[in-house]
C-alpha cells in the first residue's frame, strides 16, 4: 500500500529580505480526501544554488560487517558524489568522490526511495517533509575544514537513512533519534562559533506512512556543548492538519505517553539546567513544553532590531494562513497577529481539526502558492505587491 505524498520546491515568503522559508504541511489520512496522508515540503535555497535534481536509490543488500557513511550535504552542486549511493551520485566531469565525515554500521538490505536534498519517499510508502528551525544550541560538523565540529549527522543523512531502513513513520523517530544522539547532530545553517546562527540551527521534520496511516513531528537541535542531539517527537491525530514555517511546533508533551510521544534520553535536563524550563511551570510532573523550553527567542542585541517581531510573524503568519486555507471552520479563532514564540501566552496548537475527506491535494499545493491573497497581509496588491504588482521577492 503506498501512500499519496506531495513533494513541491516552491517558498511561500512573507519578507523582504532574503529568507530561508521552508514550508511543510501535513494532513492526516481522515482529513485527507484521498484517505492517505499528504504530506508536503518547499525547499527555498536562499543565495544557494541548490542541486535540484531527483536522485533514485536503488534497493541494495549489503555484506555483513559493512558500513553506512555520513557526509556533510553541500548546500550547492553537486550535493554530495557517492557512486554508493547511488549510480545518478556518481563522479562526472572530473568530480572526486566526497570523503564521509562518520560511520554508522550498515543494515543487511537498504529500501530504494526517491532522493533530493533531503529524503522523499520510499519504497513502502514512508514519506518527509522539512524546514529548518530556531533552537537555543548551535553544533557544527567534524569536517576537515571545521576543527570545532564534533558532529556527523545532518537532517540530510538522518532522513535518508529512514528512508532507507524504514516502513512506519515511528520507525523514522526511533531510527533518525538515536543516531543523532550517538553520533551528534548539527545545521547545514548554523553559522561559525564567532557568529552562531540560532535562528537556523535545528530541524523539523514531517513524516508519514501509507502502512500506518500516522503522521509524527519530529524535531532536533545539538546538545550540550555542540555535541550529541536533543529531540522530540509527537503523534498527530489522523483528522488534523499541521503546518510546519520554521519553527519547532511541539509544545506540551506528555512524557508518560509513548503512543503520542517520544524523546531523546534526559530531554528535560539541559533546559532545566539553563534555566530555561521548569517543572513548577507546568500543570502536572509529566508535561514538557519543548518548544517553550528550547525554541530560539532573539536576544535584545539581535540585529536588525525588530527581530523577534519579525521571526514571531515569519512563521506564525504562515501557520495561521495554512489552517484559514484548509479547515477554515476550526481556524476560525485563530488570531493571525499572536505570532508564534517560545514564551507567546496561549498559543496556537500543535495542529487543528478538519473535516473528515474535506483536503485535497489541489487545496494544499494551492496552500503553497498562496501570497496572503484576499487577506489584509495580501502581497500582491499595496507596498507590499512593490510596483509591478509582484509578490515575489528577490535577493539583490
Amino acid at each position: 500500500m503506498a501512500i499519496k505524498a506531495v513533494f513541491m520546491v516552491h517558498a511561500t515568503l512573507q519578507a523582504s529580505t532574503p529568507v530561508f522559508a521552508c514550508t511543510s504541511i501535513a494532513v492526516g489520512k481522515d482529513a485527507s480526501a484521498t484517505g492517505y496522508p499528504i504530506i508536503t515540503h518547499s525547499d527555498d535555497s536562499g543565495d544557494h544554488t541548490t542541486d535540484v535534481r531527483l536522485i533514485r536509490i536503488p534497493r541494495k543488500k549489503w555484506p555483513v560487517g559493512s558500513k553506512r557513511p555520513l557526509y556533510y550535504w553541500s548546500p550547492g552542486y553537486p550535493r554530495v558524489v557517492s557512486s554508493e549511493l547511488s549510480p545518478e551520485y556518481a563522479a562526472v566531469e572530473g568530480q572526486s568522490e566526497t570523503v564521509p565525515i562518520g560511520h554508522i554500521p550498515q543494515v543487511e538490505e537498504t529500501w530504494a526511495y526517491w532522493d533530493a536534498v533531503y529524503g522523499i519517499q520510499n519504497e513502502r510508502g514512508l514519506a518527509m517533509g522539512e524546514s529548518s528551525c530556531g533552537a537555543k544550541t548551535v553544533g557544527f560538523p567534524a569536517s576537515p575544514d571545521k576543527p570545532w565540529g564534533y558532529n556527523r549527522a545532518m537532517i540530510h543523512d538522518l532522513s535518508k537513512i529512514a528512508m532507507e531502513r524504514c516502513e512506519t513513520a515511528r520507525c523514522a523517530v526511533e531510527t533518525m533519534g538515536p543516531i543523532a544522539v550517538e553520533q551528534g547532530f548539527y545545521c547545514e545553517d548554523s553559522g561559525e562559533p564567532t557568529a552562531p546562527a540560532y535562528q537556523s540551527s535545528a530541524e523539523c521534520l514531517t513524516i508519514a506512512d501509507g502502512v500506518t496511516g500516522e503522521i509524527w513531528l519530529f524535531n532536533v537541535m545539538t546538545g550540550r556543548g555542540n555535541a550529541s542531539a536533543i529531540w522530540a517527537a509527537q503523534r498527530i491525530p489522523s483528522d488534523h492538519v499541521v503546518p510546519v514555517a520554521n519553527s519547532f511546533t511541539i509544545r506540551k508533551m506528555k512524557l508518560n505517553d509513548p503512543e503520542n510521544f517520544l524523546y531523546s534520553p534526559g530531554v528535560t535536563k539541559l533546559a532545566e539546567e539553563m534555566g530555561w524550563w521548569s517543572s513548577r511551570d507546568e500543570i502536572a510532573a509529566d508535561v514538557f513544553d519543548f518548544f517553550g523550553a528550547y525554541g530560539y527567542t532573539p536576544s535584545k542585541e539581535a540585529i536588525p532590531p525588530n527581530m523577534v517581531s519579525k521571526l514571531a510573524y515569519y512563521s506564525g503568519r504562515r501557520m495561521w494562513r495554512v489552517w484559514g486555507l484548509l479547515t477554515p471552520e476550526a481556524a476560525r479563532n485563530i488570531d493571525p497577529d499572536k505570532g508564534w514564540l517560545p514564551y507567546t501566552p496561549d498559543p496556537y496548537p500543535t495542529s487543528l481539526q478538519a473535516r473528515k475527506g474535506s483536503v485535497t491535494v489541489q487545496m494544499v499545493m494551492d496552500a503553497h502558492r498562496d501570497h496572503y491573497e484576499g487577506t489584509e497581509y495580501d502581497l500582491t496588491v499595496g507596498m507590499s505587491a512593490g510596483p509591478n504588482g509582484s509578490p515575489n521577492r528577490w535577493a539583490t
